[in-house]
């Protein structure tokens, strides 16, 4: 059995994090894995959906801040 010591075991994790992290999702749902990144339009108008949701969940008591590094998010 060959030996490995820390670092060498992180980065063969790391160096295969990425395939591994795309089969799991391709095989768990089904779904297409993105593999082209975003443009700036696209991260602008997701940024915007992200914080309407986020201030709509805020208004309907779904957010509640238990102190300042600590909030619970109530899932539906």
């Amino acid at each position: 059995m060959r030996k490995m010591n820390m670092s060498e075991l992180n980065d063969w994790i790391f160096s295969r994090k990425g395939h591994v992290e795309r089969d799991i999702l391709k095989d768990g749902r089904g779904q297409h894995v993105r593999l082209r990144p975003r443009d700036k339009e696209e991260m602008r108008v997701l940024d915007e959906l992200c914080i309407k949701r986020w201030k709509k969940a805020e208004q309907e008591g779904k957010i509640r801040y238990l102190n300042e590094r600590v909030w619970y998010y109530e899932f539906d």
